[in-house]
């Protein structure tokens, strides 16, 4: 990369700001909206800084033995929208990301796989979040199991053609920037090509 500006001319991205203070604004289930003041080891000045703190989640891109991928359909009230998803959720306190990407895909589709591949994480919005999202890849998904949802958790739960979902992506159906993220880093995976090869050929 070739730097072509920079401000204040003495700004090192590394150097964290100075903390002088923090308040709870709101506790939920989910989130803490923390208020805190910092200042800035390049110019002294203090600004206010509105941050989210909350568990880490997890997305889980499931293939079943047939080759089909797993897809879960939510109304989502943040745009008031049904929205086309992979299984995932938040982690339970004491939780390992595995375990719950292990929990989510059998809570939410009555699946569990027989291998289960690290595909990295990502952060989600670090402007204003602290957590991590963690995205596994599950293969060799059999039903064993009813739903086990969250008394406000309704959905579908579809099995769709490598081909079909492909197509979804590419039409901009699917919206959700974590799900994208999830594909993204399937694309970027070593193993990808070959198991692509064994999807399309179905």
């Amino acid at each position: 990369m070739r730097l072509l500006r920079q401000h204040p001319p003495s700004f090192d991205p590394a150097t964290p700001w100075i903390q002088e203070g923090e308040s709870v604004r709101q506790d939920s289930r989910l989130f803490r909206q923390i208020v805190a003041r910092r200042r800035s080891p390049h110019t002294g000045r203090e600004h206010a800084f509105y941050r989210l703190q909350g568990p880490d989640w997890v997305n889980v891109i499931a293939f079943t033995t047939a080759c089909e991928l797993l897809v879960v359909e939510q109304f989502r009230h943040g745009i008031d929208a049904a929205t086309l998803e992979i299984p995932g959720g938040s982690c339970d306190e004491g939780e390992t990301p595995l375990e719950s990407a292990q929990r989510e895909l059998r809570e939410e589709t009555g699946f569990e796989a027989k291998e289960w591949i690290p595909l990295g994480h990502c952060a989600p919005n670090p402007a204003t979040l602290g957590n991590r999202c963690h995205t596994f890849l599950a293969l060799g998904c059999d039903l064993v199991s009813d739903l086990a949802l969250d008394p406000s958790e309704e959905l579908r739960v579809w099995a769709c053609g490598w081909a079909e979902w492909e197509g979804l992506l590419r039409g901009g159906v699917i919206e959700h920037a974590l799900v994208l993220t999830a594909f993204f880093k399937l694309d970027r995976w070593e193993g990808w090509p070959a198991l692509r090869e064994r999807l399309e050929a179905r």
